[in-house]
């Protein structure tokens, strides 16, 4: 199964005081980059693999998708997506290693920050080149080497408090 760090409760107290956990797409620092890729969302048919907390997903509603589907392997990140959310959006859990997605159904396939954790990549690739419709598109970003060199990831605190894996200072 894909790692899952997300369902221990330290690690996601730590994750969900991040400005990305708080403040949503506007707290990532990717996010002016990743929405710059994005095509016009209206009427589209939009998969977020790996949704987190939603943000992505309601981000896609607002902008005019017709329906969006999230999936993650975290029951606390699908638990905190649920809690704000509309009837055009579906949330389901799923190892993004073995997910099987229907042919030619979605215009756009989205992913943050998830696709580093999969130990076979290119069979999700497959999987995804499938499931999208001619002229569809695959937005992602992966998190960069240095911030997955740890081999135990996870919060540390030094003297002046608690740090993330890459030493900035927690709120």
């Amino acid at each position: 199964m894909t790692q899952n760090v997300y369902d221990n409760p330290e690690f996601f107290e730590g994750y969900s005081q991040l400005g990305r956990s708080v403040e949503g797409l506007d707290g990532a620092a990717e996010w002016a980059s990743i929405r710059a890729l994005l095509p016009d969302l209206k009427g589209k048919r939009v998969v977020d693999l790996g949704c987190g907390f939603g943000w992505f997903c309601r981000f896609a509603r607002e902008e005019g998708a017709a329906r969006v589907l999230g999936f993650d392997v975290s029951e606390n990140m699908l638990a905190r997506a649920k809690a704000t959310s509309d009837a055009a959006i579906s949330y389901a859990k799923a190892d993004l290693e073995v997910l099987e997605l229907p042919e030619a159904s979605f215009d756009l396939v989205y992913s943050s920050l998830a696709f580093h954790y999969l130990k076979d990549l290119d069979a999700l690739l497959a999987r995804v080149h499938a499931a999208l419709v001619t002229g569809g598109q695959l937005v992602f970003s992966i998190e960069h080497p240095i911030y997955m060199a740890p081999v135990h990831p996870g919060w540390s605190k030094d003297a002046d408090g608690a740090r993330d894996m890459a030493g900035q200072r927690l709120p």
